[in-house]
Parts: structure tokens; sequence; C-alpha cells
């Protein structure tokens, strides 16, 4: 009877493993960066599903509220995640973005899809003043949620793709390791590429933006008029106002007894 029972038990095991429905096919992160410091995040992690079934279960789910959580539990894949650390960098503006799903191909009637997640996130880049209107901006330590080694480097596993992007008008710096589709960094680089079974050693990523003078003085005028308008809604502007207005009703009051006299 105890035989029996492992037996059933063995077989059980076998059956659910065999009717899993989902299953993890890789990571691909793209990080577009600004010259502020923060970044536009798009992750696709491709799935790959079973059946039709299965893919009836997919499709009936795109049109859910998307979450991350709710993803993981709908699919079973725990590698459903954020790769940006937003305790290091925040995330704001998250959309999840099903893709369509599509078959493998004629003999193989499993189909793959893509599960796309944008978010933007604040500062992924500090940013550092090295003279005037001019700044480097270095990726931050722990901005990145990949696997880590136990020195606490990046470790990029088999199925999982990083690219950094960077905008037309700034100029790479320094990056080590150096990114695999380079041979030798050039200022004028833009676009930088790791792929799996890579480690990150002492990751150094860093980017430099020289602002225009032009820019300079439109933001430096755009702070003033936010610092107006915040103290104009301040409890300490309002009093102001009100000072201004009782300054001035009392000048024209004076000023007409003084005209009729």
């Amino acid at each position: 009877m105890r035989r029996l029972f492992l037996f059933l038990c063995l077989v059980g095991l076998f059956v659910g493993t065999v009717g899993a429905a989902f299953s993890y096919g890789n990571t691909n992160v793209r990080i577009y960066a600004d010259h502020d410091g923060n970044a536009h995040v798009v992750e696709k992690i491709s799935i790959e599903i079973d059946s039709d079934a299965s893919a009836q279960i997919y499709d009936s789910n795109i049109a859910i509220t998307n979450d991350i959580t709710s993803w993981k539990t709908r699919t079973g894949i725990d590698k459903i995640r954020y790769h940006i650390n937003p305790n290091a960098a925040p995330i704001s503006n998250l959309r999840i973005i099903p893709q369509p799903r599509k078959r493998l191909s004629v003999i193989n009637p499993n189909y793959e899809a893509v599960l796309q997640i944008e978010y933007d996130t604040k500062g992924l880049f500090n940013s550092t003043q090295v003279k005037a209107r001019t700044y480097d901006l270095s990726i931050v330590k722990d901005g990145l949620s990949f696997s880590s080694n136990t020195k606490g480097d990046i470790v990029l596993e088999e199925t999982d793709y990083l690219y950094i992007i960077l905008p037309d008008d700034v100029q790479a710096m320094s990056v080590d390791p150096l990114a695999q589709n380079l041979d030798v960094l050039k200022k004028t680089d833009k676009e930088f590429f790791w792929r799996g079974k890579t480690t990150l050693q002492d990751f150094r990523f860093v980017y430099r933006y020289e602002k225009s003078l032009r820019d300079e003085v439109e933001e430096y005028f755009l702070n003033m008029k936010d610092s107006f308008y915040g103290f104009i809604s301040s409890q300490e502007g309002i009093y102001a106002m009100i000072m201004l207005i009782l300054i001035l009703a009392t000048y024209l009051i004076l000023k007409s007894k003084v005209g009729a006299s």
C-alpha cells in the first residue's frame, strides 16, 4: 500500500511538470538614459506557451488589469520582475503590455509571447558637475537588479540581455567592462550591449552631457518661475499678497483724500 502511495505521488509530480502551462524564455532590458540621470526602461520577457488551452488563458489575461505580481501568479514564472532596483532608482509610470502570441512553427504547436514592461526611473545615474554647464553621469552602484556574486558584482545569466542607449548629444566617457558589441570605446558610441554568462565586475558606466548656454538660461528662468509660483501658493506668499493689497489700497485712499483737499 505504501509503495502504491509513493508511486501515485511520483505520477502526480510527473503530470504536474508535464502539464506546466508556461515556461520562461529570456529577458531583454533596454535602458534609455537622459540628460538628468533618469531613464526610460523597456523590459521584454519572452514566455513559451505549451498548448491551445494555455494560449486561451494568456489571451484572457491580456485584458485584466496588469501588475507584476499578477503575471507571476498567472504564469508561475518567478523571473517576471523589474531589473531596476526601485529602492535605488524609484519607478513611475509603469505599464505592462502583453504582446500577441505567435506560434513557434508549423511543426511545433507551442506559442511564444512577450510580456513588455515599460516604466520611468529616477536617479539611475548620479550627476556630477565637472565644469561650467558640463556634467558626468555615472550609473548608481545598486541601480541594476540582476543576479550577483558574493562580491556584489552583477552576473548576467545565459538568458539575460542588457542594453544601455544614450541620447545623441552626449559622450560616452567610461564603460568597464566594455560592452560586447564594441572593440574599443569611442565617445561617439551610443548603444552598449551585454548578454548572458557575463560578470560585470566593478561595473562602471559614465557619460558626459554639456548643456548649451541657451538651455542653461531657460532652465534658470524656469526654476525662477517655479520658485515664484511655489512662494505665491504658500502660506507666506498669501500673507505677502494680502499685505501688498492692503498697502496698495491704503495708498490709493490717501492719494484720493489728498486730491480732494
